[in-house]
């Protein structure tokens, strides 16, 4: 850098350092940025780090390649023999300025310690341990922490460079899904959900959060699924990062506006609230614009950083470097190459300083992350997702709050729904509903805390009847409800094998097979839910026709009004795709009247086809315990009848008009127009009756 060019860049930088103090003035959010060129830079005419932003994310210098530069044989040992220097200058500077500082990133397999490639999965998760180990030592009070980076399919999968050798990161993310997840599929995100367990174990009280690009735009659904899986897998997940890389694309793909840019931003929230049945907070955790055009770039700021910056839900934002030449893509940085501020930083100065700007909420404050804790209110729930009709368990907890408390009071929305510590509430709608609750001190301070609860409509028979016992109960008609009730699923969407939403729409995986429907990548801990009517009390014998390519398949098989449960083994049948009957050596007992039963996966990956329960019963009539069921429904092209063989088939308008006769059990319904009908199935055994829905 020549003197003139010094001499310029320094008199702008001092002119705005001097008209300035700190640029975020709101009281709870943070507005960060990120070292430059390793430094906490500029730091030049007056214009310091401190006096613009509240937070800090080291650009690479907390990556775990950037500091693991060895295998060791403990935490100790990595903290004497890594490469901490840059962090710890980093990370005390913060604790001496009062900037909170935020960790980025524990694992990704971009940047990852080469050093590591040849570990066996064993090996390479003591690594991670003591890598974890290690960090929580040196930085004991992290507040904020991006855990994993980048782990949708295709991120991170290049390669790494070190001495003239190539090490291929996607091998190495294979690997770590073997090391953490005892998983060969990392897409299955085990893997993930297990590093934030680690994480949770050693920093209890940082928030943790999940970061990757490209969700807002061509990948929104893909991280959507990812991290609504993490949060149904159980794991302690605070919040998901947005990086903002993608704006540009946005910005081009709506006709160069950002027409709907606030919608889209709560719309992914949304979603994964309710795939994942728990509201987590959102960072934006990497905002950039790479833009030349002022304009441009201006444009793109106004459109989308004021719906990020007033949405409840985001707890901060930190912006991927600000001077021009020192930013990770060109054109991103916020003060040009004169040393003045480009229209969108001139814009930002002025929208953070207005009163809107600086009275935002937050569910969680961004700021008091690590800092002294303020008065706080949570409200624990007994369930986050409920069927109409059942009871939700509200419990307040109070955080900080030293003059005692006067009052407490829970709202739906601004509905008063009750009072007290503890509330116990029967929600009289379906939907998402926003619990507000208020406590009062006795020194007549207000803290504000809230949480949502989702209520739905109660399960049903799929079909619209309950499966009979004894008889046979197809595993691809379990109940119809929400994910959490009616069954759960890891995986987003109806997806297994070359199958996609086969059979029925939802999570379930369901694939066809040589005679019918089977439930296919049921993996572990998945279950499904069915509504079933025990036509007798007694002994069952129970058949499972299953599949299953492994040698640790397990089930277990529960009843609630039955109050029995019993749980059913897998050796080996074959190869993935052959099916046999599994027998259980005991018979089962079971009360008579319509109860629930869950299968739920205890083991690994199992395919399943039917269970069967048999028993002789004097009285009990064939058609009685025959279950008919007609799918799919709604239906396109063709409808099948299960469990009978018909002796004639009708359909029926809504008018009364027969507008299709058949005798087979596949019946075509393309000729058919879209809406719904009645299906009048005569057997030998008399008349059933179903409703059926035509839609292409």
């Amino acid at each position: 850098m020549n003197k003139k060019f010094i001499t310029l860049f320094t008199v702008a930088l001092m002119g705005i350092g001097i008209a300035n103090a700190q640029l975020n003035k709101s009281s709870c959010k943070f507005l960060g940025n990120i070292t430059t060129r390793g430094q906490i830079q500029p730091n030049v005419g007056g214009l310091k780090y401190e006096a613009m932003w509240d937070q800090l994310t080291c650009e690479n210098e907390t990556k775990w390649g950037s500091i693991v530069n060895c295998k060791v044989n403990s935490a100790q040992e990595g903290i004497q023999k890594w490469n901490w220097r840059s962090a710890d200058s980093h990370y005390n500077w913060c604790k001496q300025n009062g900037v909170l500082f935020k960790f980025h990133a524990l694992l990704w397999t971009s940047q990852w310690p080469v050093e590591l490639a040849d570990c066996s999965p064993e090996e390479l998760r003591k690594q991670v341990e003591y890598w974890f180990d290690a960090v929580a030592i040196k930085y004991p009070d992290l507040a904020v922490i991006d855990v994993v980076n980048e782990a949708i399919q295709g991120h991170a999968e290049g390669s790494e460079n070190k001495n003239g050798k190539s090490y291929s990161s996607k091998d190495f993310k294979n690997l770590l899904s073997k090391a953490l997840g005892n998983s060969g599929d990392p897409y299955d995100y085990k893997w993930i959900a297990e590093a934030f367990r680690m994480a949770r174990e050693r920093f209890p009280n940082a928030v943790l959060i999940y970061n990757d690009y490209n969700s807002l735009t061509h990948q929104k659904s893909e991280f959507i699924g990812l991290v609504s899986s993490l949060v149904k897998q159980g794991a302690p997940i605070d919040a998901y990062g947005h990086q903002t890389h993608d704006l540009d694309d946005y910005y081009s793909g709506h006709n160069s506006s950002m027409n709907g840019f606030a919608d889209n931003l709560k719309d992914i929230h949304d979603q994964i609230t309710r795939k994942g049945g728990r509201e987590l907070q959102c960072y934006i955790t990497e905002y950039d614009i790479n833009q030349a055009n002022d304009n441009t770039q201006l444009t793109i700021m106004q459109g989308s950083f004021p719906a990020m910056w007033e949405a409840e839900y985001v707890s901060g934002i930190t912006i991927w470097g600000f001077v021009s030449g020192a930013t990770w893509r060109s054109n991103t940085g916020l003060v040009n190459s004169q040393g003045q501020d480009r229209a969108s930083m001139k814009w930002l100065r002025e929208y953070i300083a207005s009163d809107k700007a600086k009275s935002v909420t937050a569910k969680f404050c961004g700021k008091d992350a690590g800092g002294p804790a303020g008065p706080s209110a949570s409200i624990e729930v007994s369930k986050s997702t409920i069927a109409l009709g059942k009871s939700v368990d509200l419990t307040v907890k109070v955080n900080n709050v030293e003059d005692g408390i006067k009052s407490i009071t829970y709202y739906d929305g601004e509905t008063k729904i009750g009072e007290g510590e503890s509330f116990t509430w029967t929600p009289e709608t379906t939907g998402s509903h926003k619990i507000n609750v208020e406590v009062v001190t006795n020194g007549n301070e207000t803290v504000k805390g809230s949480t949502t609860v989702t209520v739905v409509e109660p399960n049903h028979p799929y079909g619209g009847t309950a499966a009979v016992i004894p008889g046979k109960i197809e595993a691809e008609n379990y109940d119809e409800g929400a994910s959490g009730m009616a069954y759960y699923d890891k995986s987003e969407g109806n997806k297994c094998d070359s199958y996609s939403d086969y059979y029925r729409k939802g999570d379930v995986d369901l694939k066809e097979i040589s005679d019918g429907v089977a439930v296919g990548s049921f993996e572990g801990d998945e279950w499904l839910s069915y509504t079933v009517d025990v036509q007798a009390d007694g002994e069952y014998d129970v058949t499972l026709r299953l599949g299953e390519g492994n040698n640790s398949g397990s089930l277990s098989v529960e009843f609630d009004e039955s109050n029995v449960s019993f749980d059913v083994n897998v050796n080996k049948i074959g190869d993935w795709g052959e099916f046999d009957e599994v027998k259980l050596s005991k018979k089962v007992t079971l009360k008579k009247g319509v109860q629930n039963m869950v299968i739920k996966n205890t083991g690994s990956y199992i395919d399943i086809d039917w269970i069967k329960f048999d028993g002789d019963f004097v009285g009990l009539n064939e058609a009685a315990v025959t279950p008919v069921t007609i799918a799919p429904n709604p239906a396109s092209s063709v409808v099948v009848i299960y469990g009978v063989t018909p002796i004639s088939v009708e359909i029926i308008s809504t008018t009364g008009a027969v507008v299709k006769k058949d005798t087979g059990n596949t019946i075509s319904v393309a000729d058919l127009q879209d809406g719904n009908y009645i299906i009048r199935i005569v057997t030998e055994n008399g008349v059933t009756i179903k409703k059926l829905v035509v839609a292409k």
